[in-house]
């Protein structure tokens, strides 16, 4: 049997440091269980775990496949008494989704309703995950709260404004593009403008926790917008620049909880029996409350590279995910 696979040989541009080949398909290792991929998607940190920015490139040294998340279905188990069945549907949470097949611990492997849409399911840990546990086991946001989060129209952010009308806590979103916002039944800022300003003018409450996706300065303007004892978390660097010295002197002056969050080192401190509850507590959430994971559109993966490059085109606004198909 033959899998096809995007390899990575080095960091850099993709059209560099990646290729599609096929090679032979091993035989399955004992205490894995092989997964025949349908669909996969393209994130961030796929992108920059390619060109080995920061941490990607101490954790995720080629050669290697990419891709951090895919669903498909189960073509052979090699565990005796596993729980696991054959055709079942999973969602496969590990690095490597990128190729036709997958041999994976059963750790890494998560349960699926059999007539979940692939694009939809192939979305359900990065983002989806990431914005259950900070929402609910690192904020432990309640009706009270006032949360404003920047990068709002992106995949994950989408997910906080619907988390938001499910869960009650309020949230004020900060966009770049405030006029393609599609949820404009919540409070919309404009990134490129004074936050401050806005906030006041339009009589909105004090925000009790910020949500930070990009840092840098955009981080620094978010802090300004806290009131004393509030809650900032950190789970991005979309601009790919640290805190400066002034963003530092405001947490300290407000008294300002810092913290910063890696669902990889989530993971660690919880365990895989942890993860998995927290997986089933966020799917039911999702399924019973409607919760929509945009796609883009679905390209096979042999166009990786388009993919890739539609992503990469500042011209291009997507509202969705681009899906890999196999």
């Amino acid at each position: 049997m033959i899998n096809t696979r995007v390899k990575q040989c080095c960091f850099g541009p993709a059209k560099e440091s990646l290729t599609l080949e096929e090679v032979e398909l091993q035989p399955l290792e004992a205490g894995k269980i092989r997964v025949q991929i349908e669909a996969t998607n393209i994130n961030p940190s796929d992108l920059l775990s390619i060109q080995g920015v920061g941490q990607y490139r101490r954790v995720h040294v080629p050669p290697r496949v990419p891709g951090f998340e895919a669903v498909g279905r189960i073509v052979d188990i090699g565990i005796s008494d596993s729980e696991f069945l054959l055709g079942q549907k999973v969602l496969v949470a590990m690095g490597g989704t990128w190729q036709q097949y997958v041999d994976a611990a059963p750790d890494n492997l998560f349960l699926l309703p059999p007539s979940l849409d692939n694009g939809y399911a192939c979305q359900l840990y990065i983002n989806a995950l990431t914005a259950w546990v900070i929402t609910q086991k690192v904020a432990q946001l309640s009706q009270k709260d006032v949360v404003i989060v920047n990068a709002a129209g992106s995949a994950i952010g989408k997910i906080y404004a619907q988390l938001s009308r499910s869960l009650g806590f309020r949230l004020i979103a900060v966009t770049s593009n405030p006029q393609h916002y599609p949820y404009q039944n919540l409070a919309v800022l404009n990134a490129n403008q004074d936050l401050n300003s806005q906030i006041q003018t339009r009589g909105l409450p004090t925000p009790t926790v910020a949500f930070d996706a990009i840092g840098g300065q955009a981080g620094t303007a978010l802090a300004h917008t806290l009131g004393r004892k509030a809650q900032f978390i950190n789970y991005g660097t979309l601009s790919l620049t640290p805190y400066d010295n002034v963003f530092f002197q405001c947490i300290k002056q407000r008294e300002i909880n810092f913290s910063t969050f890696f669902l990889r080192y989530w993971e660690e401190s919880v365990g895989k029996v942890v993860r998995k509850e927290v997986f089933t507590e966020m799917l039911a959430h999702f399924l019973t409350q409607h919760i929509a994971l945009d796609i883009e559109r679905k390209l096979p993966l042999a166009k990786f590279q388009s993919a890739i490059e539609s992503i990469e085109n500042p011209a291009n606004r997507r509202q969705g995910k681009i899906i890999l198909t196999l």
